[in-house]
């Protein structure tokens, strides 16, 4: 195990940081206030640390969860991510979302001793009637892998599914299609805890990163993208190097 993990979950609408030091002890700190009007992530790297009594090179690791998610949010995090990284030569850990979801249910699953082999459904980034859905298998060893996703239009789930993570903007069809077949749909909760459990276990299994490599999971092209071509059309696409 690394010296200090240090987690972060920014991928909604929540920002927050969690902490786990060498002596096993974890923490975690949720910021208050709008990320979309204020600075929230820094501020909040800079008191977990002070608490912890932990100084920026006492961290050996860096987890954040990449997506998929809000746009700002994302591209937040994970730019705070690779500038620390970068800056203390130390590795990142990328987080899929989908699993700080799965993993806020893993007490619930083990009290119903349906914690093996089961099959989850996380759908993130909602639009219209579709939406970007994670199968997520749970093992007895307290590991989860990604056995299935994809940008699905049809509002199907996939067989035997235990629950589905979604959340109110998740397709109607969706949640009428679990509602037929008996599947729970709850609310998803993304916290830095989480994602730091998360990476625990990827840390331990060697799924680690160079922070250049670090990047936001985007199933389509993010609203602010379409947003600003409809707006400035006249602009220089940079990535293309002409005026559209």
């Amino acid at each position: 195990m690394t010296r200090v993990l240090l987690a972060i979950e920014s991928s909604q609408r929540t920002v927050s940081v969690a902490l786990r030091t060498e002596s096993g002890a974890a923490s975690e700190v949720v910021a208050d206030g709008d990320p979309r009007e204020h600075d929230l992530l820094l501020p909040a790297i800079d008191r977990i640390c002070r608490d912890a009594g932990v100084t920026p090179r006492d961290i050996g690791a860096v987890a954040v969860s990449t997506g998929p998610g809000g746009f700002t949010g994302l591209r937040v995090a994970v730019a705070t991510a690779k500038g620390l990284c970068e800056s203390l030569g130390i590795p990142a850990i990328d987080v899929r979302s989908c699993l700080v979801a799965a993993e806020t249910l893993r007490e619930r699953w083990s009290a119903q001793g349906a914690l093996q082999g089961a099959l989850v459904a996380v759908a993130l980034a909602s639009k219209g009637s579709g939406c970007w859905l994670s199968v997520v298998r749970t093992e007895a060893d307290e590991c989860m892998t990604v056995v299935e996703e994809g940008w699905r239009d049809d509002a199907q789930l996939p067989p035997h599914m235990c629950a589905l993570i979604a959340d109110v903007h998740a397709p109607p069809g969706l949640r009428s299609c679990a509602a037929a077949t008996g599947v729970a749909v709850i609310e998803p909760l993304f916290t830095a805890r989480a994602c730091l459990a998360v990476a625990e276990r990827q840390l331990r299994a060697g799924q680690v990163c160079d922070a250049l490599s670090l990047g936001v999971r985007y199933p389509r092209e993010p609203e602010a993208v379409l947003n600003w071509r409809a707006r400035y059309p006249t602009r220089t696409d940079a990535s293309r190097g002409e005026v559209r």
